[in-house]
């Protein structure tokens, strides 16, 4: 760095101490020489190697570990030796687990979400969350120890863009709470920022100085590299439509995964005039684009689970069962067209009327809104999951 640049850096760490993220768990690492960065095109980020990668989107049914977890653990695999290569600009989201042991962002992060989104043209990561500051001071922190104790991060790749691509852009960065680096991103119009300290490390702050960033993601290359990438990115009250935000100009070494599971239709079905020729056509549309980015991919759809009916809407108990036969019903048709296998969730689970069965349960496998179930209702759809003869992890 030029000396008076380094100089003007400097000044601007010690100006721009906002808001601060909780503190994460000490990593207790030895002092040691600060890291090395680079600031490089999208198309040289570095997904973590693997012999078999799978890749899993869906909504809040599968964005908390239990569902494969369990599935793992049925199929023979310990998770203690699967790890993810692509980690979601998600800290904060309510509902979503990271597959960190600990993580944390500061209130001036705003999230934007592909399912929400009807930007043109597309402007996601496969993620399809992204996290965006412009207030000094905005902080974020991930502890990459899970799911072992003993789990580093060689490597770190930081997807990112710019609002002013010719604009200034400030960042420090912190390795295992070592001093404060800062790291100047103004001639960089976006693309990725490589982190490489000098040792494996546990944890990473990232903190905004000055300017405006928008992050899509982060991909760790670990000290021990993993024998099955699982990259778990659904999102609480997600729809399939998400994938047409996807931007593959954002990561175009996007991983083949070998294996891509599909679990919607819960939101989708929750539309009061749910249109079943309407459904069949924007699944269409959204499997098309999931073909593009993963042509490859064996790919599996999983159905929406039954869901029952509370409250004033309980004069029609049936509403949300029927629905969810007729997207069970379509989701195993419109599949076979795009060469993807469907699991029949709530056919498995006992089908229509299996909601108010399980909330009923000792101990309840379903939560009292009769749409969520309890952490022993989705590890008992994981082992189903994984034993089905359409699906067997261990394949590879």
């Amino acid at each position: 760095m030029q000396p008076c640049l380094a100089l003007l850096a400097a000044a601007a760490l010690r100006l721009a101490h906002g808001a601060e993220c909780g503190a994460l768990p000490p990593a207790d690492a030895p002092p040691g020489a600060s890291f090395t960065w680079q600031s490089l095109a999208p198309g040289e980020a570095a997904p973590a190697p693997a012999s078999y990668r799978i890749g899993v989107w869906g909504d809040s049914l599968t964005s908390a570990r239990n569902f494969f977890d369990a599935a793992l653990q049925a199929s023979g695999v310990s998770r203690s030796a699967v790890l993810p290569s692509f980690i979601q600009a998600g800290m904060g989201v309510p509902g979503l687990a990271l597959p960190l042991k600990a993580s944390c962002a500061s209130p001036s992060w705003h999230t934007a979400y592909a399912y929400r989104a009807k930007a043109e043209p597309p402007a996601f990561a496969p993620g399809l969350v992204s996290m965006a500051a412009s207030s000094p001071g905005a902080t974020l922190a991930l502890d990459f120890r899970f799911p072992r104790a003993d789990t580093r991060v060689r490597q770190l790749d930081i997807l990112y863009d710019k609002a002013a691509p010719e604009g200034s852009l400030l960042l420090a960065v912190s390795v295992d709470g070592q001093e404060e680096q800062p790291i100047p991103l103004s001639r960089a119009s976006g693309g990725v920022l490589r982190i490489a300290p000098p040792a494996p490390m546990a944890r990473l702050r990232l903190r905004l100085v000055s300017g405006q960033i928008r992050l899509h993601g982060f991909l760790p290359r670990y000290a021990a590299a993993p024998g099955m990438v699982l990259d778990t990115l659904s999102i609480p009250g997600a729809l399939l439509r998400g994938w047409q935000q996807v931007d593959p100009g954002l990561l175009p070494a996007m991983p083949a995964y070998d294996l891509v599971v599909l679990q919607y239709g819960t939101n989708e079905g929750a539309s009061p005039a749910f249109d079943p020729a309407g459904y069949a056509a924007y699944l269409r549309a959204s499997l098309a684009r999931v073909r593009q980015l993963q042509p490859k991919a064996r790919c599996i759809l999983i159905g929406p689970p039954d869901r029952g009916v509370t409250g004033t809407s309980a004069a029609d108990p049936m509403k949300y069962s029927v629905i969810h036969r007729r997207i069970a019903g379509t989701q195993n048709q419109v599949g076979a067209e795009f060469g993807c296998a469907f699991w029949d969730w709530q056919g498995q689970t006992g089908g229509p009327g299996t909601a108010l069965r399980w909330a009923r349960a000792s101990p309840p496998l379903m939560q009292p809104d009769l749409t969520h179930m309890t952490a022993q209702g989705y590890e008992v759809s994981g082992r189903m999951f994984a034993r089905s003869h359409r699906f067997t992890i261990a394949q590879h």
